[in-house]
């Protein structure tokens, strides 16, 4: 510091690069002498001095670990004592201390450490305890070193049948206080908190209070650095996260379409195809029946598991023409097993059934066995307890911050206490309030916290739906035809429609005024008549093709640029007679050639089908 730089002269800058040069030669030689040895299966002493001279220089070049494990054992090893072994393994283990000098985060050196250790005779584990206790006074935030220390206290524990478990919860408390910006020590807490409380048998009252220190060592923490991420992350492990349970929100028979119709509140994949049965009559015994499922967007996705396929949050199962009417029950068996779900944190966790009860008006009555409570590998703490926590720690938070909690401690109270409406209806709005403020001062992440406050709005103004969704579909007796429902959630500043199947049954839908930018979710909504999304930021019609029963859909104001985006919408109209309003979209605007263009556009419209029409005011 303080001293100012001078250039080397052009002969010192020539020296430099000759001399490296001069080494990167020397460095592929021993490369290429070594992958001639690999490829000729020579696994001698030879080879082995090469691959000790590259990993001195490259310490990360896995392939070269690779060989040289080929070396050791199916030549240097083959045939020697159980001492010999051990000695020369010992010396592998010393040459490893050395490459730990150059990196002591490589992944390659830890992994080739852990085979030596588990193909050594007496390996000593005393002493590797000691060793990555050493690392971690260098660098107590080493992840590698804290995944290796687990692995290390795991043979040792297995070796002397004798728990460490209280002993590193000592030592993460140890280097907790010495930095409280230590996540992976945050992170080795949390692995042994539950084993902790199980070794111990804890009864509740200890649980209890050896929950509450954690809470006042965390609370130390975020008044000593409340910027810093790490002791918040443990505080939401802390608090813990129940597993959202996927529910069947309902299900019916459409006699007219000869259909079964299942609504789920999450957008799922089919794995294997649900199991719908039916009986003729009480004393007959239940047989399959033959169809084709389908999500209702019959959209297909990439998913979790590197498959592509279909995703939705309604299915529908149309019978083969061969299959009779002449039953009086029909049952849909979901399992857990059939469907993967849209993210880690939702799953189906028990068999689902639905029973189909046929009677003369056609309407469904149901049971279902999939009352789902159980929770994700958390603290062992009851609903209750949970309940009076997250209410304590949402106060704490608002006392150390003095502006708002955390709006996914809102969202766990929410879900885990139960149907009080008031309280949910509170915290709904606490939400809205939260996300507008995070909204005006953290631009970075406005679309997240816009779509945060809409799945709020959402579900606070659908509340009321989600138990018609499961109760008895109403029909027109003579027609067969839904009885119209009307719902609008107009300009409440949507940005999505989190769970369109709520919407199931909606005939008349109103959602002009928001910020919806596309409209793909419709394509669930199939007992839609008329919608209304004029004024959003839509860019292109899509999710309307499969929508039978529309007749209205009001699009104007909206951001669509291109006509194709409005044609390509249409393509395969299965529908009745539908009036499609477009205007006051950029795609009609500044220019000169609009009459010509009008006319173009209704004639592609109707090669979709002579059942549409554009209308333009």
């Amino acid at each position: 510091h303080g001293r100012r730089r001078v250039k080397p002269s052009a002969e010192v800058e020539k020296l430099r690069k000759e001399k490296e040069a001069t080494k990167i030669k020397e460095y592929n030689d021993l490369v290429a002498s070594c992958f001639e040895k690999r490829d000729k299966n020579e696994f001698d002493n030879d080879a082995f001095t090469i691959t000790t001279k590259i990993l001195s220089q490259n310490p990360d070049f896995y392939t070269i670990w690779n060989f040289r494990r080929s070396i050791l054992l199916y030549g240097i090893l083959k045939e020697c004592s159980e001492k010999d072994k051990q000695q020369t393994l010992s010396t592998e283990l010393g040459f490893l201390q050395e490459l730990f000098q150059l990196n002591p985060k490589s992944y390659w050196i830890f992994n080739h450490r852990r085979w030596c250790l588990e193909e050594i005779p007496n390996p000593d584990w005393n002493m590797e305890l000691k060793l990555i206790g050493k690392f971690l006074e260098m660098d107590a935030r080493n992840f590698h070193a804290w995944d290796y220390r687990r692995y290390v206290t795991f043979q040792l524990s297995s070796t002397t049948k004798t728990s460490l478990t209280q002993t590193e919860f000592d030592f993460t408390t140890t280097k907790i206080n010495q930095n409280f910006s230590n996540y992976s020590a945050w992170h080795q807490r949390s692995k042994l908190m539950p084993r902790l409380i199980k070794e111990q048998n804890l009864d509740e009252q200890e649980k209890k209070t050896l929950v509450n220190k954690e809470f006042e060592l965390v609370k130390a923490a975020f008044y000593t650095d409340p910027d810093d991420q790490s002791a918040w992350l443990y505080h939401w492990w802390l608090v813990g996260r129940e597993i959202q349970h996927i529910s069947l929100l309902g299900a019916y028979y459409n006699p007219k379409m000869r259909q079964v119709v299942l609504a789920f509140d999450d957008e799922i994949g089919m794995v294997i195809p649900f199991q719908v049965t039916k009986k003729i009559d009480d004393n007959s015994p239940s047989s399959y029946i033959e169809g084709m499922w389908r999500p209702a967007g019959g959209e297909l996705k990439h998913d979790q598991l590197n498959i592509d396929r279909s995703y939705g949050f309604v299915w529908i199962f149309t019978f083969f023409d061969s299959v009779k009417d002449d039953f009086t029950e029909l049952i849909v068996t979901v399992k857990p097993e059939f469907i993967v779900p849209s993210h880690s944190e939702v799953k189906l966790t028990r068999t689902m059934q639905r029973h189909c009860i046929i009677n003369d008006n056609y309407n469904l009555e149901n049971e279902s066995s999939s009352s789902l409570s159980q929770s994700q590998d958390t603290l062992p703490i009851d609903t209750s307890e949970r309940i009076k926590l997250l209410q304590r720690e949402i106060s704490m938070v608002r006392e150390l911050l003095e502006l708002e909690p955390d709006t996914n401690l809102l969202r766990e109270l929410k879900y885990i206490s139960g149907t009080n409406m008031e309280e949910n209806s509170k915290i709904d709005d606490e939400v809205v309030t939260i996300c507008d403020h995070l909204i005006k001062i953290d631009k970075l992440r406005t679309k997240r916290f816009e779509d945060l406050r809409s799945k709020a709005i959402f579900e606070s103004a659908t509340k009321s739906l989600v138990k018609l969704v499961s109760k008895e579909l109403a029909y027109n007796d003579d027609t067969l035809q839904y009885q119209d429902s009307t719902f609008s959630l107009e300009s409440k500043n949507l940005t999505i429609i989190p769970t369109p199947s709520i919407l199931l049954y909606i005939t008349k839908l109103n959602l002009s005024n928001n910020k919806l930018t596309s409209i793909q979710f419709l394509a669930n909504l199939i007992n839609l008549k008329e919608i209304d999304v004029s004024n959003n930021c839509i860019t292109s019609i899509s999710g309307v093709n499969r929508l039978r029963n529309l007749r209205y859909l009001k699009i104007q104001n909206n951001y669509i640029k291109n006509w194709e985006e409005v044609k390509n919408g249409f393509i395969g109209w299965q529908g009745v007679e539908c009036n499609i309003y477009i205007s006051e979209n950029p795609l009609i605007e500044n220019t000169n050639e609009i009459e010509s263009l009008k006319i173009g556009w209704e004639n592609e419209i109707k090669e979709c089908s002579d059942q549409l029409k554009i209308i333009w005011k």
